[in-house]
């Protein structure tokens, strides 16, 4: 790395060198060596302070490619409901990790068709016989617009899927089961109930919307329950990967063929808002339980981390150098 000081020194040691000239004849030789040697030296202390303290704003460093043993790399282009093309060692499994840990930076379900994906993921062989992926840097092209990418990065304050930049975090693939969002009656295990007037755990949150609002799958999992529900009135409910349990009430309807045992994903339309059961109004009632006990079903639409501080940002970029050269190994592939 060039030091700006030392345009500046040079010129200043040859000054003094023509000045002993003047002076002292041939005898300024030995004075003039010492200057040059003095030269070198201040250029080689600039050069290794340059190396051990890099900018703190300087551009992406470049560095070789080093891939992993059991690295995994191709393409996807989507459809619905899946790949409708494939390239490399990738398959259906991928699907799902990109929702779990990406969920948020990329469109919904119903927005991807014709998108490609290009990706770089660990993948080695699991206790049971199948296989433990990890995704590390994936590249999302729609069918038009500009690409964008997304990179793992662990750091000692950072750690998630983040944009090139690192200022936009992703989180889980966990959607709002409605297009906007407006509260009405929070989750409140204490709530005085305004029917019954007397106090009756709220083990959901209502979110007011017009009769006929899609309500959508908040995630991805298996439909256990479609039908009457008592006071959830016509109730849907999903049983997701990691146990917990989804319900969507009041309905009106439900969507065309939604059935038991359907696998749906996340923002799959499921129904429609209604004031079925005991309600007071059109509205949809959202909730969520883990082995039999309800919670607070908000909580799973949480906004994403924080984005990589700026202490941690040189690192971030010199893995993201290290990424991006095996994504554009990875030859894109082309919808038809």
């Amino acid at each position: 790395m060039h030091d700006p000081d030392s345009s500046r020194r040079t010129p200043v040691a040859l000054d003094v060198a023509l000045a002993c000239v003047a002076v002292l004849g041939l005898a300024w030789v030995p004075f003039f060596c010492w200057t040059v040697s003095l030269e070198k030296d201040w250029a080689r202390t600039a050069g290794a302070r340059a190396v051990s303290a890099p900018s703190a704003i300087s551009t992406t460093p470049q560095s070789e490619a080093v891939t992993p043993e059991h690295e995994q790399a191709g393409a996807l282009v989507l459809g619905s409901p899946g790949p409708v093309a494939a390239q490399g060692a990738l398959d259906d499994v991928f699907l799902d990790e990109i929702d779990d840990v990406l969920g948020s930076c990329l469109p919904d379900d119903d927005q991807r068709d014709g998108a490609t994906i290009r990706l770089v993921a660990d993948g080695k062989e699991a206790a049971d016989g199948g296989r433990d992926t990890h995704i590390l840097a994936l590249e999302y092209r729609p069918p038009a617009g500009e690409p964008a990418r997304f990179y793992e990065f662990v750091g000692l304050d950072a750690r998630g899927f983040y944009d090139a930049t690192g200022t936009r975090a992703c989180s889980t693939g966990w959607r709002s089961p409605l297009a906007k969002l407006r509260r009405t009656s929070p989750f409140n295990p204490r709530r005085m109930h305004p029917i019954l007037r007397r106090p009756m755990p709220h083990q959901g949150t209502d979110f007011g919307a017009p009769q006929g609002t899609p309500v959508y799958a908040s995630y991805r999992g298996t439909v256990n329950f479609v039908g009457p529900h008592g006071a959830h009135g016509n109730w849907v409910a999903i049983l997701h990967p990691d146990g917990t349990e989804t319900g969507y009430a009041h309905l009106s309807r439900f969507a065309p063929g939604l059935q038991v045992g359907d696998q749906v994903r996340a923002h799959q339309l499921i129904g429609y808002v209604g004031s079925t059961g005991r309600s007071t109004g059109p509205h949809l009632h959202f909730s969520a339980r883990a082995k039999e006990t309800y919670f607070d079903a908000e909580t799973l639409l949480r906004p994403p981390v924080a984005p990589v501080p700026e202490t941690e940002r040189y690192a971030f970029l010199k893995a993201k150098a290290e990424l991006d050269q095996r994504l554009d190994a990875m030859p894109p592939l082309m919808a038809h």
